[in-house]
């Protein structure tokens, strides 16, 4: 984490501050990886378009404005409109550069996986963020309203109508949501480990990657709702997809196919 305040940012210079009451969480609407692009312009006395608490990168998160300094206070962002800069921490996620908008929240995706791969990134490390910021402002992750999204905030008639960053996930094809999100906050606040899938079984061969998916069937199959198979359905989109056969495939998964089916770490 690391400390760039916009100082020459005209919402800066107001040095307006808000009772922190929840969490607003961004992306940028354009494929641009690197923070400090953002940050170059946005730190300028003629930039009054926007000001957010934060930017986040595939390897760096950058806090922006206050929100560290004072237990249940920061300084009033720009970032969402209407009535959520009076008491929302705003912070946005970049975008990767694979990915092209065609309108609106429509784009194309020209490397999916990189795509995917990036936006893992800068998720996992707004949930970390998110857990710091909850931890000191003594928010609840879990209750109604602390944490939303841009478009969220949009439903709920305190913000403008924006997408974001629901649009990305589901652009994307990733089976991730504002709700996965909280619970993920929620868990990092515990100190529950977020286990990074990909990294985990990179080094397997096809037939170990294969016994893992094993052990998560038998783990579903032992529980009366079974977190993995039912309510998130992995093991049901792999078997229609045919990468299964929902019982004992005739030959081991491949390391990619193992990481479209498993998604949490208490299969592990």
């Amino acid at each position: 984490m690391i400390t760039r305040y916009l100082t020459q940012n005209p919402c800066y210079q107001q040095g307006r501050k808000i009772a922190v009451k929840g969490l607003m969480l961004h992306s940028v609407g354009v494929p641009q990886p690197d923070p400090l692009v953002f940050i170059r312009i946005w730190d300028s006395p003629t930039y009054d378009r926007a000001c957010v608490h934060g930017f986040i990168g595939r390897d760096e998160c950058y806090v922006t404005l206050p929100v560290f300094e004072r237990h249940g206070a920061a300084f009033r962002g720009w970032h969402g409109g209407g009535s959520s800069n009076n008491g929302y921490i705003g912070v946005e996620m970049c975008e990767p550069s694979t990915i092209r908008y065609t309108g609106g929240a429509s784009f194309e995706v020209k490397d999916r996986a990189a795509a995917v791969a990036f936006v893992e990134k800068t998720t996992r490390r707004a949930v970390e963020l998110f857990a710091d910021l909850c931890r000191f402002h003594d928010l609840d992750p879990l209750a109604d309203g602390v944490i939303l999204s841009h478009a969220e905030g949009h439903q709920r008639g305190i913000a403008s109508n924006h997408g974001d960053p629901d649009h990305l996930w589901r652009g994307l094809g990733m089976d991730y949501d504002m709700d996965r999100f909280r619970a993920d906050v929620a868990a990092a606040m515990k100190g529950e480990e977020m286990v990074d899938i990909g990294a985990l079984i990179a080094e397997m061969t096809d037939e170990q990657a294969y016994a893992l998916v094993q052990k998560a069937q038998r783990y579903s199959e032992s529980l009366p709702e079974p977190p993995w198979s039912q309510k998130e359905g992995h093991w049901k989109r792999a078997t229609e997809a045919g990468i299964v056969d929902g019982k004992s495939p005739e030959r081991p998964m491949k390391r990619d196919e193992v990481i479209a089916v498993l998604g949490r770490k208490e299969l592990l």
